[in-house]
């Protein structure tokens, strides 16, 4: 079972049958590796054999020259003896501690270091499993395993963030999608807005148009609910079909009001885009609807809030109804979208 917290619930997810749980607590097979013969013998066979080196075979050796009758004086002998224990006290201890215990210490450090900086992957050539290990060819097979079950259980972790973060991205991509149309919701364009007029590269080729879909309220009261939300589809799809995907963005405000922001220098593409929602809309069997348009261009004039662009687009937008509906108008009049369908292709 493996417990993750995800946007303030927890997730819980339990291993399916006995063959799952027995996969998740027994390690793959590990590569038995090389082992060094010194790694194979004990601690205790490594402290006889240095015994035997300093010990047994200097005794056996000076037993062998007096039984071939060599003459030896006993002081001297002692005091050679005692100079050369001296003399070679300090590399024999280094030698020693090495031979028994140093060398295996330091592989250790070496190892969880490796484990400390993320190398899950180490591994001690410990060699195939015998019945009579020693204790320090035992610790080094279970810090292989160890480590083994680290980066068993990392991996796993990271593919559950991984999930997770697509999760929470999803999700989040959701609550900025009108479930109606497919377009943007108001939350993103509060959010989106802003940013985009913050953007330096970006603030002087903004234009925004807000859209209101004439003659909707008549339809929904008379033909219901149901055509009304069909109405608002078709109205969405145009949108998105008449905007350039991943440069310009569509908004449904909520009920029959829907915007776009543009990002580009160019008025006249802007003019021509309004233009295509509006007559593609009108001959896309929307039960006699059509939309009326509001375009404005952000400008240095209006300042740095994202309010006074919506403002001022919003008395194009009702200048539009005011004329009847179904045209576009810009801060300059109603004129330029009319000329521009005149002369230009939509």
């Amino acid at each position: 079972m493996l417990n993750l917290c995800c946007g303030g619930q927890s997730v819980t997810e339990h291993s399916s049958g006995n063959a799952s749980r027995r996969e998740a607590s027994v390690p793959a097979p590990l590569n038995p590796g090389r082992a060094t013969w010194l790694s194979r013998v004990g601690i205790v066979r490594r402290v006889a054999l240095l015994l035997f080196v300093l010990v047994l075979v200097p005794m056996g050796a000076t037993l062998a020259m007096l039984e071939s009758g060599t003459a030896i004086d006993p002081v001297n002998m002692l005091v050679a003896g005692l100079a050369v224990a001296l003399g070679l006290l300090a590399p024999v201890s280094r030698i020693g501690a090495h031979f028994l215990v140093l060398r295996d210490l330091r592989l250790l450090n070496e190892f969880c270091s490796q484990i400390q900086q993320g190398s899950y992957g180490a591994r001690f050539p410990v060699g195939l499993e015998g019945d009579d290990e020693h204790e320090m060819l035992r610790l080094k097979r279970n810090m292989n395993w160890m480590a083994h079950h680290i980066e068993t259980q990392t991996k796993k972790l990271h593919e559950r963030l991984d999930e997770s973060d697509l999760r929470k991205r999803f999700y989040e991509e959701m609550s900025y999608r009108d479930p109606l149309t497919g377009l943007h919701n108001r939350r993103y364009f509060d959010r989106f807005l802003p940013g985009a007029l913050r953007d330096p590269a970006r603030r002087e080729g903004i234009f925004l148009a807000l859209i209101d879909c004439d003659g909707f309220k008549r339809v929904n009261d008379t033909r219901g609910h149901q055509v009304g939300d069909e109405v608002l589809a078709i109205l969405g799809r145009v949108i998105a079909e008449s905007v350039r995907e991943g440069v310009d963005v569509g908004f449904r405000f909520g009920g029959d009001e829907f915007g776009v922001v543009f990002r580009t220098v160019d008025p006249a593409a802007c003019l021509r885009a309004c233009e295509r929602i509006r007559t593609r809309f009108a001959h896309g069997y929307a039960d006699g609807c059509t939309v009326s348009i509001g375009l404005c261009a952000w400008s240095p004039a209006l300042g740095h809030d994202a309010s006074d662009l919506v403002r001022t687009c919003d008395t194009c937008l009702y200048r539009a109804k005011d004329l009847g509906g179904n045209q576009v108008v810009t801060n300059r009049g109603a004129s330029d979208a009319s000329r521009l369908a005149s002369s230009a292709p939509v």
